[in-house]
């Protein structure tokens, strides 16, 4: 008997245990996004990736070649696409919307100022010869039924805003979309970017592909300054992120940029690391920097001028990883003191 209740203790006590492990994966997967919840059920919510805690911006997680219970990397053999996860491809999907649909919102809070010349009532007809406030009620009009509405509607009242048989269909439309749905969703743009700011984790790509310098002990990479990429530009609306240095080290970052604003330096890899990437196919790093995105404040002339952010860097960390997912940690590098 004693032994019969003690079996069950050891039991019990395992399955606790693995309650606790699945809990905790849990929760860790959980942590990869953040939702963004709509202010009503007429709308989208909005999924982003995250790491470390912050959005994460710029090259995202696309979810391929992840086996289930594996990481590539170093040691997860040569990426396959779409292998492994089977949510994969609907999860890229999410997360790649996701960033879109910030992209509006960011562009709907920064656009107010010429709602004013918005013509609620009936649609803007484009001339050669029309006055300013006409000009930016006709690129609003479109901005508004050809990307807001269909990617942050999902009322059939406002995401038909673009849509129509006949013009008397298609006005109907529009208007609906202006009388229901366009000032919520003006005032959920406000809560994005608070103070007009955003600190994020910005990943890019450092490609190794080219040949290996057995004198130097690595690869040239080039690290890009001009972070176009943090808000897409699928939305219509032109954005422009500017690196605006703040720190000694930055300064000196900027200086050292060639044409396309990018970083040429050196990337040490030992000869053994090297050609075991190459056998594993990977061609390709990530790095990962937090980074501040501030509005810029400059005056805009007119509503299809470009949205102008600029960003600095929180610190000199260059975290590099050689999955997209952030998973595994290769080195971390200075952007105070690389080899140019």
């Amino acid at each position: 008997m004693k032994d019969k209740i003690m079996a069950r203790s050891i039991l019990y006590i395992v399955f606790c245990f693995l309650g606790i492990l699945v809990g905790r994966a849990q929760s860790t997967s959980d942590k990869e996004l953040v939702v963004l919840q709509a202010p009503s059920d007429k709308f989208v919510s909005i999924t982003l990736q995250t790491h470390k805690g912050l959005l994460r911006f710029g090259a995202l997680n696309m979810y391929r070649g992840q086996a289930t219970g594996q990481r590539q990397g170093i040691r997860g053999g040569r990426p396959v696409r779409g292998a492994g996860d089977p949510n994969g491809m609907q999860k890229s999907k999410t997360v790649a919307s996701g960033m879109n649909n910030f992209a509006l919102l960011v562009s709907l809070k920064y656009l107010q100022p010429f709602m004013k010349d918005l013509d609620r009532e009936r649609l803007t007809t484009m001339t050669s010869n029309m006055s300013e406030k006409d000009a930016n009620s006709a690129f609003l009009q479109r901005f508004l039924r050809r990307r807001v509405a269909p990617d942050l509607c999902l009322a059939e009242e406002c995401k038909n805003a673009g849509q129509g048989k006949n013009e008397f269909e298609i006005l109907r439309n529009y208007t609906s979309f202006v009388d229901n749905c366009l000032d919520p969703l003006l005032d959920w743009s406000k809560t994005v970017m608070k103070n007009d700011e955003l600190v994020v984790y910005h990943v890019s790509i450092l490609n190794i592909g080219g040949t290996y310098d057995f004198d130097k002990k690595g690869y040239t990479v080039y690290h890009l300054l001009k972070l176009n990429n943090i808000f897409p530009m699928k939305q219509g609306i032109l954005n422009k992120v500017e690196f605006e240095p703040v720190k000694p080290f930055e300064l000196a970052l900027r200086n050292a940029v060639d044409k396309r604003m990018a970083i040429k330096f050196l990337l040490q890899i030992d000869e053994q690391m090297a050609e075991q990437f190459q056998k594993e196919g990977i061609r390709h790093l990530y790095a990962v920097k937090k980074i501040k995105v501030k509005w810029a404040n400059k005056p805009m002339g007119a509503a299809s001028d470009p949205l102008e952010f600029t960003y600095s860097h929180e610190n000199a960390d260059l975290e590099i990883y050689t999955d997209e997912a952030l998973t595994q940690h290769f080195k971390t590098l200075s952007l105070a003191d690389l080899t140019h």
